[in-house]
């Protein structure tokens, strides 16, 4: 009975540990995220979430999310191009 009380206390030790570990991995790797595509914001221009992930055009200005970035380059014909992830 020891030995089945020790193996359910393994698992539950694995279980709250893996979700520490495994986090990492939903985060999307710099070769993917230096991308940039406007096209899924064609038709949803200025209808963006108020996520935090900010990034910083040509133009010197910081936009909280790449929807609000697209959403401002593609009212404004292009004028401005990404520069990179993060604050000006």
């Amino acid at each position: 009975m020891s030995f089945f009380s020790s193996w359910i206390k393994a698992i539950f030790i694995i279980a709250l540990a893996f979700p520490l570990y495994s986090e990492t991995a939903f985060i999307p790797s710099p070769a993917i995220r230096m991308t940039l595509d406007c096209n899924v914001y064609k038709d949803q221009l200025h209808f963006c979430t108020k996520e935090l992930d900010p990034l910083c055009g040509t133009n010197g200005k910081t936009y909280a999310n790449r929807c609000t970035f697209c959403s401002e380059m593609l009212e404004n014909s292009g004028a401005f191009e990404f520069s990179h992830y993060g604050k000006c």
